[in-house]
């Protein structure tokens, strides 16, 4: 896959077309500013990027779509992302169109019909990038990783702050988790994993699973049928003991058949005793019900008192009235009663005033005589009244003595009822054993076969061993590096980097770049000088490259590299202080190596650089020193 043009379509229905050479050196230079760095930023944007890395300014300001016109084996893809909105990120519409022969569109009146997760899926199919899976060794607890062409963009980008870094060698490396995406896919990307190794891989996974599974039940199967035969006699035991075998029935514990057709019959037959019922409802009606003879007993015996106090009272008022009574009697007030009141009562003389308590007495001493007489009259009723209270208090209380003892007799009936039913759950805890053993020797004929599935899984687990010999994955992993080792040793040399005189290689566990000295191994980040940063991430890509295309890896076959000439400029175009030579002999191996390739790699640098080689000046597509930009500048200024 190689890259065709790259489109910019403006809000205003502009096109801005970038046509790339395939196969070639691809030159844009220019100056500041002038969105040298955005052509990058697009086409991995284009190519699914999770976000838009193009800076704010003129570029996202006046942009509606960005495209890329790709050029595979035997087809072309037109690819499109719509720009984020102003505050924005990134977006999920975007527009996919393949064909032998297409051209890009000229008006970006798109209708999304694929979104980012789609146009990811599309794009490595047709790399030719296969289902695959990295599973980590285990112990480790990160998910599984499948290699596509976001993963194999990695050896295709060198950005601006990329190129000459010495802490890190490949793009996006310094993000979180993409030196570990990278040391899982990379073995992949150079075929040291083909995708039947993965697949073997996932195989010895699963079949580790269901042996590790398999094992497991088989334990627990023998675990529960441990004790053979011990265990069948100490279960008819606790049987005689609990009462679900008759203690006097002889068994024959010496033969297997008669103890497993004993608890068998047991297993069948055996019921629980039926609990006869508590009486609970019974017995909370009965509360009930003496609690109200209780009330009315006492309200009887308050009546009672009432009635007697009263009843003592009436007789003391008898007495006293009787014996006031007799004391008029004495003088025989009683019949003289109705004497007359103007006379006086002891000499009859006429009295010129008439006693005014005369006729008060009169009243007095006849509602005396009426007063004993109703209370004479009373005291029968009142003493019936007393008798029949009384009945009704013995009455109560024998209601009262019945409740009680049917009351003692449910809770006597509860007692035996839990009883009981302690007994059938020990039983049934009895029953259930037996159930258990009869179980588990039943099982006991499945053990065989679960036995031979497990010998089947470790027999297949074995041949994918065999397959997936570890020696033979480090031979090839080994082979492949070492290929690409003898390339970058070489070139060290050309590019005349520190200690070129040793063998330069690359180290995948690390993911960096490591020069074997006599004495100690130097790494990348304790190699110095900015030139040499450059030269050691120019030959590890170029390198890696040749590998890719020599094993036909599902790699993209394009370089983009922004500004690999920058450490040479101590500023903006010094023509005084800029080592020309430098950058010459940059270009010169960056061309050689294009040409090494037999135009299957496809190289586009953005640079400040514009020096007077002819190859080089063959190779610019676009010079941005005048005025002319990445944005036209009618698109943003007044005519």
């Amino acid at each position: 896959m190689q890259i065709l043009e790259l489109i910019i379509y403006g809000k205003k229905g502009q096109k801005r077309t970038i046509p790339f050479n395939l196969g070639k050196l691809n030159v844009i230079c220019g100056k500041s500013k002038s969105g040298k760095s955005a052509v990058g930023d697009i086409i991995d944007y284009c190519l699914g990027g999770d976000s838009c890395n193009i800076a704010d300014g003129v570029v996202r300001d006046h942009t509606a779509w960005y495209g890329l016109l790709l050029q595979f084996d035997d087809e072309r893809v037109f690819v499109a992302r719509k720009n984020p909105e102003q505050g924005q990120q990134t977006t999920s519409y975007c527009y996919v169109e393949i064909g032998k022969d297409i051209i890009s569109p000229c008006k970006c009146d798109f209708s999304s019909n694929e979104n980012v997760a789609g146009l990811e899926e599309t794009l490595s199919r047709r790399l030719g990038i296969g289902e695959n899976l990295n599973i980590p060794p285990e112990g480790q607890t990160r998910n599984a990783l499948a290699a596509n062409i976001r993963h194999s963009l990695y050896y295709c980008f060198q950005n601006q702050d990329e190129i000459a870094a010495k802490n890190f060698l490949f793009h996006k490396q310094s993000d979180d988790f993409i030196t570990q995406a990278i040391k899982d896919t990379l073995p992949y990307f150079l075929g040291i994993v083909s995708e039947d190794t993965l697949a073997l891989e996932h195989e010895r996974i699963l079949l580790k699973r269901k042996i590790v599974t398999e094992k497991r039940r088989l334990e627990e199967e023998r675990s529960l049928q441990g004790g053979g035969m011990a265990r069948a006699i100490s279960l008819i035991a606790e049987a005689k003991q609990v009462g679900i075998l008759n203690p006097s029935e002889t068994v024959n514990l010496n033969d297997y058949d008669t103890i497993f057709e004993c608890l068998s019959t047991i297993d069948r037959t055996w019921q629980a005793i039926t609990i006869v019922d508590t009486g609970m409802n019974r017995l909370s009606y009965l509360q009930a019900v003496l609690n109200e003879k209780l009330e009315e007993l006492e309200e009887v015996n308050h009546n009672i008192d009432n009635a007697k106090v009263f009843a003592g009272e009436a007789l003391g008022y008898t007495k006293e009235v009787g014996h006031q009574k007799a004391r008029l009697e004495s003088i025989g007030l009683f019949e003289q009663i109705d004497f007359n009141p103007n006379a006086c009562p002891f000499c009859s003389g006429t009295l010129e005033t008439p006693i005014p308590e005369i006729e008060m007495m009169k009243k007095a001493i006849i509602n005396l005589d009426l007063s004993i007489a109703n209370v004479s009259r009373e005291r029968p009723k009142l003493r019936k009244y007393i008798d029949e209270l009384e009945s009704s208090r013995q009455h109560l209380r024998e209601e009262i003595r019945n409740f009680k003892a049917e009351i003692e007799g449910i809770y006597l009936q509860n007692v035996s009822a839990q009883q009981l039913k302690d007994l059938n759950t020990r039983r049934a805890k009895v029953v259930g054993r037996i159930s258990l053993w009869l179980e588990s020797v039943s099982n006991d004929q499945s053990s065989g076969n679960r036995e031979n599935t497990i010998k089947g899984y470790e027999q297949r687990l074995e041949e994918i061993n065999t397959l997936l010999n570890v020696d033979d994955l480090e031979d090839r992993k080994q082979s492949a590096l070492s290929r690409i080792s003898v390339d970058m040793s070489e070139w060290a040399k050309i590019l005349d980097l520190e200690h070129c005189e040793n063998p330069y290689r690359l180290d995948m566990n690390k993911a960096t770049v490591v020069v074997d000295k006599p004495d100690r191994p130097v790494p990348l980040k304790q190699l110095g000088s900015g030139s040499n940063w450059v030269g050691v991430h120019l030959i590890t890509y170029f390198a890696l490259q040749k590998y890719f295309i020599s094993a036909n890896r599902p790699v993209p076959r394009f370089l983009f590299i922004d500004q690999p000439s920058q450490v040479y400029f101590p500023s903006e175009h010094d023509e005084e202080k800029t080592d020309w030579a430098m950058v010459n002999s940059l270009y010169r191996f960056i061309i050689d190596r294009i040409a090494q390739s037999n135009q299957h790699l496809q190289v586009i640098i953005v640079d400040h650089a514009d020096i007077a080689d002819e190859d080089f000046k063959n190779a610019v597509i676009e010079n941005w020193w005048g005025s002319d930009n990445l944005i036209p500048e009618e698109w943003y200024k007044e005519q």
